[in-house]
């Protein structure tokens, strides 16, 4: 399968598409087919290896995981044994970051724990573009303990999860 590969730190223009093995699912995890993938500052900062420490989580010299992406949506082709929540055929999205890397390629295999069923009317970019952001932003909204009518501010809803924030906001009429 193809992916793109960062084999060292660096600017964007490092990137390789590459020829890769295609992952096996493990007994708790299901193959997916990206079908689309989004890009947010973690991937940015895995490949640059800035700021520095996050080069503890990432690797000290070059990546750990050399195929960046952490948010997709796709297609499952087929799951492990262990799997009860999805099928072969299955379109859904989610967010590995809690188990590693590898949304920027044809196929990853990821924990089902990470993987939700997509809506019908939502499309493949949209899916793979909300999941870690807005899960940053229900997190920060739920933490917060935010209830219906409240006014609240959220300081810099420039970036994907600001966004989402500000529009679950506007949704509960704060």
């Amino acid at each position: 399968m193809k992916a793109v590969v960062c084999n060292q730190y660096g600017s964007p223009q490092d990137l390789r598409i590459m020829e890769v093995d295609k992952p096996q699912p493990k007994s708790n995890e299901v193959l997916v087919k990206v079908k689309a993938a989004a890009i947010n500052d973690f991937d940015w900062s895995l490949i640059r290896g800035k700021p520095r420490l996050y080069r503890l989580m990432f690797g000290l010299s070059k990546p750990k995981n050399p195929i960046p992406g952490i948010e997709f949506a796709g297609v499952v082709v087929s799951v492990g044994q262990e799997v009860s929540d999805f099928s072969t055929g299955d379109e859904v999205y989610g967010d590995m970051s809690e188990f590693g890397w590898g949304t920027y390629a044809e196929y990853v295999a990821i924990n089902e724990k990470a993987v939700v069923q997509k809506p019908k009317h939502i499309g493949y970019i949209d899916a793979a573009a909300l999941s870690h952001a807005g899960m940053l932003a229900w997190q920060g909204l739920a933490l917060g303990q935010i209830k219906q009518g409240q006014n609240i501010l959220i300081n810099g809803a420039g970036g994907g999860a600001g966004v989402l924030a500000l529009q679950i906001a506007k949704s509960l009429n704060c």
